[in-house]
């Protein structure tokens, strides 16, 4: 279960960066300066100003953002670590889409990661089953659409890229079970 503090630190982010972290050409935002500190004018659904402020303060004090003071006013930036964040949220949030129609090709994922890389293998797994590819063997996977794009980027991002290869053929012996399990019938 997300806590408040989870939302608040995810839905800041992207009201501030975006949900797009690929872009690293990231938008600085501007905030002013008091004379009891930092003012903010973020406004975030359901968030008091207290949470805002509590929110960047443990942001800043985790490394994801920085200040930088321009003359009068102070600047948010996302740090390398922030930009690592926004790619997990990216990563929760990433689905396959399902063209209307299908084209008869199927998509092969296939990988051989080494031990020492068990967790990023096993997360890797985990990541292509909830995206709905089929395990066809043990580091075989299949799917019926085009999905190279976001099993490259699950790959990257768990840094085990050059261990993955994805195949697309058009003929598979004995595809009917494939086909029922994907509704294809």
């Amino acid at each position: 279960m997300r806590t408040m503090s989870y939302y608040l630190t995810r839905k800041f982010m992207e009201a501030i960066f975006g949900s797009s972290a690929g872009k690293y050409s990231l938008p600085i935002i501007g905030v002013g300066r008091t004379k009891r500190g930092v003012s903010y004018s973020i406004k975030i659904p359901g968030a008091s100003s207290r949470d805002i402020s509590r929110t960047l303060w443990r942001l800043r004090r985790a490394k994801v953002i920085e200040f930088y003071e321009e003359g009068e006013k102070v600047k948010i930036i996302l740090t390398e670590i922030g930009k690592k964040r926004i790619l997990r949220y990216k990563l929760e949030d990433m689905k396959i889409k399902k063209p209307k129609k299908w084209d008869g090709s199927w998509c092969i994922v296939a990988f051989d990661i080494p031990e020492s890389k068990k967790v990023a293998r096993n997360a890797l797994d985990q990541k292509m089953k909830e995206l709905g590819l089929l395990p066809f063997q043990k580091s075989l996977w299949i799917y019926p659409y085009e999905c190279k794009d976001e099993i490259d980027f699950i790959a990257n991002f768990f840094e085990v890229g050059k261990y993955v290869h994805y195949i697309v053929t058009k003929n598979i012996t004995n595809d009917e079970l494939l086909r029922q399990r994907f509704n294809l019938v």
